[in-house]
């Protein structure tokens, strides 16, 4: 009898109920407060980084490590 449960098991096939299908009205309408979004408060930064010439990804990633280092350095003369 366990090697039957374990092979069941083993196909994907268990004794749980079906998950129901997701809908997204319902959702919503149980958490409209999830619904709005979110306010973008920061502040544009145009043109605070140097362009690196590459895709957006790229351009995130060295605009992080140029404002990592930035703050860095100035956190350390703040130390000193």
């Amino acid at each position: 009898m366990e090697e039957v449960d374990l092979m069941e098991k083993a196909n994907g096939e268990t004794n749980s109920p079906a998950q129901a299908e997701f809908d997204p009205m319902r959702w919503a309408q149980q958490n409209p407060w999830l619904s709005e979004g979110q306010a973008d408060d920061r502040i544009p930064m145009n043109r605070s980084v140097k362009d690196s010439g590459g895709p957006p990804s790229v351009q995130r990633s060295f605009a992080r490590r140029s404002h990592q280092a930035r703050f860095k350095k100035w956190s350390q003369e703040r130390h000193d």
